[in-house]
């Protein structure tokens, strides 16, 4: 999988084009579909609730089609040596705490079996998560930083230093051990901590934890590392996550669960008593929570993977005891249809996934987990099917996936589909439909396909790109794209929204009128000096009939180097344009000098005061035509040679 290049027109070394797909990306892409080892090396003793793992567990994921295996694990308890309860749990006591990282040491039994584990994960070629999670972590770890909670301990004291100090120790002895493992192994620095942990504090932990795997180096400088937000509901809490730590790092990936609405995933506990789920309703409130934690994504540049998510078993089933709840519990096809969604919408929006499974004890199982080497792995019913099934089932990855440069203009030939960075708005009486365009495109695979049936006014049925927010203080945007229509005397404008001092402003084009091939289409704009933002808009609502778009571009000009029209573009006129081998220029006013440069602007032909230039020696590709007026105005524009 690759994300599609698209070509920007760039004045004078403008840096803004998409960047191609990154090595993180990769990472979660070939995770693909998983599952958790739940409750298993985050017990107390292994055994306790959930079967003891075996070597076939591994192979049976494997063999059933999936990528990756998240094993969550406790290191708290008794498995990690050093009582931070010593220290002074009082406020302002933080400075007396002079303990040491060697103060706290994993059981090296319990590292051994870790890595046992790990590697029978690896064997098998699944992508590999050691998380750090359990109920001795939430009591003597992550509850400290709650104030509701009885283990809340004084941010300034010197037990919350040696309870920071014992985290970063631990994290720094699982580097260690697992310092030449290949990067297949993934690390997450902590599971949900968005339950007892702010924000700014889960900021501070995450960047302690970065930092102290990252100094361990060997395959732990670039081996990618799983991280969350704290304070926040658990499909948000990757939008905790602050700028400071998402640019501290380049290989992360930012995590989030899912196990909404609780009266239907838990409903095997009196409390809750929804027993189905998969309406239209049910499925819009889903979309609309994932759609949230993919335009965070594509914002922040960092891919995410959906790390826990699940629905109790049908009726409140035990698969240990075979008795039922009760209480009851999930219809079974709805509980099969709410994990074939979750995996189908995850993998639609590039979310790896490793869904919840806790072994035949639990009250959410996929894999029963009865394998043992002493009844030969013969044992039948090691898969709950429907639900395993359901996950592999549907779901397809995202043809354009990958991070974006910090772009004007995004997905600008809709070769990533035209829900991709484009948001289609109708509004007031008007009526219309946004499509992709297969057939009657301008270049590549893909345009957009705009149907008006009800017309109104032109901002009424809307083509909207992203908010671009960077400073754009002594620029001018040359805005283009190419348009048709199949109906005559039918227009559109292009527009720029942006917001000046606080207010939200308004600059719309000249209507254009469409034909039916595509022509190019220009619009430029002066960016205020105190504008916090800009978005390109295309109105679309004052004409019944059938919109084509596609190939749009964004020239950005440096007015502040004095490169900038000065004079109506009709006043001067390039042509022909696409061209193989003559540039004539028709201009009104007289001309002191031309220059033809390439993209980034390197001069390659300059004339004086001619009104034709043979190109012919130049490369095929995009050129500009930098034309000096003898009254000092200056105008560039964009030439193609074929």
């Amino acid at each position: 999988m690759f994300l599609k290049k698209s070509f920007f027109s760039i004045y004078l070394l403008a840096p803004f084009i998409l960047f191609s797909q990154t090595s993180i990306w990769d990472t979660v892409e070939s995770m693909g579909r998983g599952l958790n080892l739940g409750n298993t090396l985050s017990a107390p003793v292994e055994g306790y609730w959930a079967p003891i793992v075996h070597e076939q567990y591994f192979i049976e994921v494997s063999n059933a089609g999936f990528s990756n295996v998240r094993i969550p694990i406790d290191f708290f308890g008794t498995r990690t040596s050093g009582n931070t309860s010593v220290w002074s749990s009082q406020s302002n006591t933080y400075s007396e705490f002079n303990g040491y990282e060697s103060d706290f040491v994993v059981s090296n039994e319990y590292l051994n079996r870790v890595e046992t584990v790990v590697d029978w994960s690896l064997q098998q070629g699944l992508y590999t998560i050691i998380d750090i999670h359990g109920a001795d972590l939430k009591s003597e770890f992550l509850e400290t930083f709650n104030s509701n909670n009885s283990n809340y301990t004084n941010p300034s004291s010197a037990k919350r230093a040696a309870d920071l100090m014992k985290f970063k120790s631990i994290w720094i002895q699982i580097a260690n051990r697992f310092i030449n493992h290949p990067e297949e192994l993934l690390f997450e620095v902590v599971n949900e901590p968005y339950f007892e942990v702010s924000s700014s504090e889960m900021d501070s932990i995450n960047l302690m934890i970065i930092e102290a795997i990252r100094s361990t180096g060997g395959n732990n400088t670039t081996r990618p590392i799983i991280i969350t937000g704290g304070t926040s509901t658990s499909y948000q809490a990757p939008t905790a996550i602050s700028d400071d730590v998402l640019n501290f790092d380049s290989n992360l990936i930012a995590s989030f669960h899912y196990y909404k609405p609780f009266n239907f995933t838990a409903s095997s506990r009196e409390e809750y008593n929804d027993f189905n789920w998969g309406n239209n309703s049910d499925k819009s409130t889903l979309d609309s929570h994932f759609d949230e934690v993919k335009s965070w994504s594509e914002n922040k540049n960092i891919p995410i993977t959906l790390g826990e998510f699940g629905a109790d078993n049908q009726s409140g089933l035990n698969y240990n005891t075979g008795i039922y709840s009760s209480h009851g519990g999930p219809m079974n096809n709805d509980r099969v249809e709410y994990h074939r969604y979750i995996a189908e919408q995850a993998i639609n929006r590039g979310f790896s996934f490793s869904a919840w499974c806790a072994g035949n004890k639990s009250t959410k199982t996929i894999h029963l987990r009865n394998d043992n080497p002493s009844t030969n792995n013969a044992i039948s019913g090691i898969w709950v099917n429907d639900v395993k099934e359901a996950l592999l089932a549907d779901g397809t990855w995202p043809e354009c996936y990958g991070p974006y440069d910090n772009a004007i203009i995004r997905n600008p030939n809709f070769e990533c589909g035209v829900s991709s960075q484009w948001n289609f708005s109708v509004q007031g009486n008007a009526e219309a439909i946004l499509s992709n365009e297969n057939n009657s495109v301008f270049s590549g695979s893909n345009a957009a396909r705009i149907d008006v049936t009800t017309a109104q006014n032109y901002n009424k049925v809307m083509l909207s790109n992203v908010v671009y927010e960077d400073d754009l203080t002594n620029k001018t945007l040359v805005i283009g794209c190419y348009a048709k229509s199949l109906e005559s005397n039918i227009s559109f404008k292009l527009r720029i929204r942006t917001q000046i001092n606080g207010i939200v402003t308004y600059q719309p084009s000249q209507s254009f009128e469409l034909s039916d091939s595509y022509q190019y289409y220009e619009f430029q704009y002066d960016v205020s000096d105190d504008s916090s933002f800009v978005q390109l808009q295309v109105l679309l609502g004052a004409h019944i009939g059938t919109y084509f778009l596609d190939s749009f571009s964004i020239d950005v000009i440096d007015s502040s180097l004095g490169i900038i029209s000065q004079v109506d573009d009709l006043d001067l006129v390039l042509y022909p344009n696409p061209t193989k081998e003559f540039v004539n220029i028709k201009s009104f006013n007289e001309i002191e000098s031309i220059g033809i440069y390439n993209m980034l602007g390197r001069l390659l032909i300059k004339k004086n005061q001619s009104k034709k230039i043979n190109i012919n020696k130049l490369s095929s590709g995009f050129y500009l035509v930098k034309v000096k007026l003898k009254n000092q105005a200056i105008v560039i524009k964009k030439i193609s040679k074929k």
